[in-house]
């Protein structure tokens, strides 16, 4: 079970945001904040990605260009793996969303939101 903090907007929807590691941010990055609607954050990394690759490669011999890029890609996705799920929760925040009550322990994100849902109705019949 992975614990999960959900957030619900004015208009009634809920979203759970997985505590800890990020693994679709680490793997996918910019992809990923695009899903998440991160606008800024993909830009950033999809724009800053390829504009350092291109740096280096203008700057240095092609095969030291290509490690000094797959480096600065690693780093990049562990900062995002370990730092992702709170960038979203702070989108969320932005995006008027608010933190409703303590974390969900779930399989999966579906499965958090179902859970607050139903502890949601138990304490209000």
């Amino acid at each position: 079970m992975k614990q999960y903090k959900i957030f619900t907007h004015p208009s009634g929807q809920q979203e759970a945001v997985k505590q800890g590691w990020s693994w679709p941010g680490f793997c996918f990055g910019g992809f990923w904040a695009l899903v998440k609607k991160m606008w800024g954050l993909a830009a950033l990394i999809l724009i800053g990605g390829f504009s350092i690759g291109f740096l280096m490669g203008v700057i240095m011999p092609l095969e030291t260009a290509n490690l000094v890029t797959n480096i600065i890609a690693l780093g990049i996705a562990i900062a995002i793996g370990m730092n992702g799920n709170q960038l979203r929760e702070q989108n969320l925040l932005s995006r008027g969303y608010q933190v409703s009550g303590e974390l969900v322990d779930a399989k999966n994100p579906d499965g958090a939101v179902a859970r607050f849902l139903e502890n949601e109705t138990s304490v209000a019949a």
